[in-house]
């Protein structure tokens, strides 16, 4: 059970908004509340332009789908169809949820929360630096333990095994540059970055603190057809987060 006004406090501290308009982009809340300051570059294209190779990733084999997410792009429409769901149904209480109406993949996805123990109190919930000019968006916001807030990046699909090299097989650069280039730590690199933004907010972890949340981490989730899989977000990547930060500004 999360601590009494947990939710508020994590919605009400983020210091911007995704705007929709016609060039959808995160911003910095303005001084009247509303996400109309500066536009901030998303991180995940940052990181595939200085930090990742050029390599491929490997592929692993196709998943069935069913026949509403046939034909060319089902995967895609798939995916923003679960990241919907899941973003709406992650600020609802349990009981909530429990009676509401789930696609696969967004049943799967609170099952595994559920597993461990990973309570939803938020979704796209944006962190941003503005001196940076950087922006994104933890896909969904836990409590766990009752003293831990957990950010969780949430990857459907990717199937096979997500730690085969990029072909042809290449290292990351930067501070990542000890790093095989792969799915896994693709993923665990735009994590490890949205850790280093929520983590610079100095007055949103006094507040968390005053209600005796007191550790933030990171966990990659992994939900496809045929299992999920989690990914504790490892020291080395977390000690890494501001200097990915700071590679690609």
């Amino acid at each position: 059970m999360p601590p009494r006004g947990l939710r508020a406090l994590v919605k009400r501290t983020a210091p911007g908004a995704f705007s929709k308009g016609k060039f959808p982009c995160f911003r910095l809340t303005a001084a009247n509340g509303r996400a109309t300051g500066p536009k901030m570059r998303g991180i995940t294209k940052r990181l595939a332009e200085r930090l990742f190779s050029k390599s491929a990733l490997a592929q692993g084999p196709g998943q069935w789908r069913g026949g509403a997410w046939a034909g060319e792009g089902g995967g895609l429409r798939r995916g923003k169809a679960v990241d919907a769901q899941v973003s709406r149904l992650a600020k609802l209480s349990e009981a909530a949820r429990r009676g509401s109406k789930m696609l696969k993949l967004t049943r799967l996805t609170f099952a595994a929360l559920r597993y461990h123990d990973l309570d939803p109190v938020e979704a796209q919930r944006v962190v941003l630096d503005a001196g940076k000019g950087l922006g994104t968006a933890a896909d969904v916001v836990c409590v766990r333990g009752g003293d831990e807030l957990v950010l969780v990046e949430l990857k459907c699909g990717f199937p096979g095994n997500r730690s085969d090299p990029a072909v042809p097989r290449a290292m990351m650069g930067g501070p990542l540059r000890k790093a095989v280039d792969c799915a896994l730590h693709r993923h665990l690199a735009q994590l490890a970055a949205t850790v280093a933004l929520f983590k610079a907010e100095a007055g949103t972890l006094r507040a968390l603190a005053a209600k005796g949340v007191t550790r933030v981490s990171g966990v990659l989730l992994y939900v496809n057809d045929d299992a999920t899989e989690v990914h504790e977000l490892p020291d080395w990547w977390e000690r890494r987060g501001a200097k990915i930060l700071e590679a690609i500004r």
